[in-house]
């Protein structure tokens, strides 16, 4: 058959794509922009943009030749080039007209669980194009999974990186009930639809075999990551608003009242439908993780915080030590430089734009992070360690670490450079 599949890129749709690959489908690829990272090198590739892509007309040439339509357009975060509107319901509202005018019959769309009860801007502009396949004329299948798991989901690796955590805080008490689903069930059910034509003008729910409060999924998670127990802290609802609110306005981060209120609502349903058309129980939560792949989920899930405080270190311990060294060490630096045979003059000079230097690397660390910058550092760094080993070589065994700090902040910075050239 050929498949068309929108948001191919996505956590979901891409790997619906290389199911169907596999299952030597013609699968055509609708995504934003070519060159993609999770583009398969021979794949066909048809460019859109669901900001503006609102109309049949637009749709239609895309659709010729094509058997089925699966739509897995979906965000968690809106921004100005993407909006829940848009990409969730006049695109695939467009796309579905398009089908019906175009003759093509069979459309799967992935919704998400709470759709029907709309509690959320994402949940309502989901069911507003669910509504639009209800009453049209194509064999549809609504397809609503709950909390997919899976290495590529943005929910995975908040789970995950909360999990892998020392100490572990927890939205109120942490009895917001899921029921996660494993993305190689998911993909299996959307397969099994196409191929069999099975729940055909349905709804169903995709669901894993068993309903979980989040402290007990995080739980299970850390035993999976090979984690020992640790302590997990409530956080009151009054504290976690207010952060949700900042990330709103910075539009970053896995936090904002929107996802604060779907995770509020719980997601959970009946597996009855998933078990029907897969043929068996889906995944347990306790086999999501094989031991083969611990190490490295939880060498990622550590690294996703553990990252961010190096990089705040970082950017404070320039930072201070350009300001602390201004305003605390400055005879003492001055005398130094003098010693290095600088003129009083000179080394004023010298030692301003040299806390300067230090203070605008903090910032930059914060601001414009990357391979250029470690490498400055290094630079910078290494040229102060030679100086003051010149000039001051008991600094080496100052009590305070003076110089040999700088040895375990190489290491970090090498690292850094070293992942910003993997990426």
């Amino acid at each position: 058959m050929r498949i068309l599949v929108t948001g191919a890129t996505g956590f979901i749709g891409s790997a619906i794509v290389a199911a169907l690959r596999r299952s030597a489908h013609d699968v055509v690829l609708c995504v934003h922009r070519t060159g993609h990272r999770y583009l398969p090198a021979d794949a066909e590739t048809i460019e859109v943009d669901y900001m503006r892509d609102l109309t049949a007309e637009d749709w239609l040439p895309r659709l010729a030749g094509v058997d089925v339509v699966i739509n897995a357009v979906g965000i968690l975060r809106e921004s100005a080039q993407a909006r829940f509107s848009e990409l969730h319901h006049l695109a695939p509202r467009a796309l579905f007209q398009a089908c019906e005018r175009s003759g093509v019959n069979r459309v799967v769309q992935i919704s998400a669980l709470g759709a029907d009860e709309g509690a959320s801007q994402y949940h309502r502009t989901k069911r507003a194009a669910d509504d639009v396949l209800r009453v049209s004329t194509l064999d549809w299948t609504i397809v609503q999974p709950s909390v997919v798991f899976g290495s590529r989901g943005a929910s995975t690796r908040l789970f995950l990186r909360l999990a892998s955590l020392p100490v572990i805080p927890l939205v109120g008490r942490g009895e917001q009930r899921m029921q996660p689903v494993h993305i190689d069930d998911l993909v299996t059910i959307v397969a099994k639809l196409i191929e069999h034509r099975l729940a055909v003008k349905q709804t169903i729910a995709v669901v894993g075999p068993e309903a979980v409060a989040m402290q007990k999924m995080l739980s299970v998670y850390r035993g999976l990551l090979g984690l020992g127990k640790t302590f997990m802290i409530p956080i009151p609802l009054a504290l976690i608003r207010p952060v949700a609110r900042v990330g709103d306005v910075l539009k970053s981060g896995a936090l904002s009242t929107e996802t604060l209120h779907m995770l509020l609502n719980g997601n959970t349903g009946s597996v009855q439908a998933t078990h029907e058309i897969l043929g068996y129980f889906p995944r347990a939560l306790q086999d999501f993780i094989p031991p083969e792949e611990a190490e490295f989920l939880r060498m990622n899930a550590v690294w996703s915080w553990v990252h961010p405080m190096l990089l705040a270190g970082i950017a404070i311990m320039w930072a201070a030590a350009g300001v602390v060294s201004w305003i605390y060490a400055r005879d003492h630096g001055l005398a130094l430089l003098v010693k290095l045979g600088l003129s009083p003059e000179f080394a004023t000079g010298a030692f301003i734009v040299a806390c300067g230097v230090n203070v605008a690397l903090g910032i930059a660390t914060l601001l414009t992070p990357g391979k250029i910058l470690w490498v400055a550092q290094l630079a910078v760094m290494g040229f102060y360690t030679a100086v003051l080993s010149w000039v001051a070589p008991q600094l080496w065994v100052d009590p305070f670490g003076a110089l040999i700090k700088n040895l375990p902040i190489a290491a970090v910075l090498l690292g850094f450079m070293a992942a910003s050239a993997e990426a």
